[in-house]
């Protein structure tokens, strides 16, 4: 993976690289450090993941964007996250309009379709570093033509993945995935049938579940509970 090829040495105030957040940030990590961006150990490099970024983790990454670097040279900060929250997006976002000099960030996500607008017009994006985020519809399309009462044992199990916990960015991933893929299926559907009044409004409804899992505290069991009640 050649690394220089993307990542310049003069490099851009902040970057959204959609890719594998179990990996990635380590191996760009190493490469920054064998070129000589920053050095190990340094206090003016940061590295988190997460498996749900929320509005305190992205208060304390301001707090660190705030202090000027220490060896005078380059601050870099690596962020990898399952699921970004909206106000933990609008956090980011203050940081990216008014980035500090020398100070690079990589946000490394595994769907930046999720993110805002306004986040994606002010950065690189970088997608497809590894070919690890391709979307496979199959189980949306097994979702779909499924009887109500065996979507909710779907949605059961799925909840059992993440032990319950709907706080769980990787569940919050998992049911927006879901739904990303469902759009796509129904929205072929409605393109062949644009006088369907039933496929526009699952279209209507599956971007309004996609805003409510983006929401924090909001019940992702519910959320996929009501998809798989407008889906007949």
């Amino acid at each position: 993976m050649d690394f220089s090829k993307l990542f310049p040495k003069d490099l851009y105030h902040s970057y959204i690289i959609e890719s594998n957040i179990d990996t990635i940030p380590y191996l760009l990590r190493e490469f920054l450090e064998e070129r000589g961006d920053i050095e190990k150990q340094s206090p003016d490099f940061l590295i988190e993941l997460y498996d749900s970024f929320s509005i305190s983790d992205g208060d304390r990454i301001k707090e660190w964007h705030r202090n000027m670097p220490v060896g005078g040279g380059k601050k870099i900060c690596i962020i990898g996250a399952k699921f970004i929250n909206r106000e933990a997006e609008q956090s980011l976002l203050k940081i990216i309009e008014e980035p500090n000099k020398h100070t690079h960030f990589f946000i490394i996500v595994p769907d930046s379709s999720l993110l805002l607008d306004t986040i994606l017009s002010r950065v690189h994006l970088i997608k497809n570093i590894v070919d690890n985020n391709i979307q496979n519809d199959d189980y949306a399309n097994e979702f779909l033509n499924s009887s109500i009462a065996n979507r909710i044992e779907k949605i059961t199990d799925i909840i059992k993945e993440f032990k319950d916990d709907e706080n769980s960015g990787g569940l919050r991933y998992r049911a927006t995935s879901l739904v990303n893929s469902l759009e796509r299926i129904i929205y072929v559907k409605w393109k062949n049938n644009i006088n369907s009044e039933n496929e526009k409004f699952i279209l209507n409804e599956l971007k309004n579940c996609r805003d409510y899992l983006s929401t924090p505290g909001a019940s992702v069991k519910m959320i996929l509970e009501h998809i798989a009640l407008i889906l007949d």
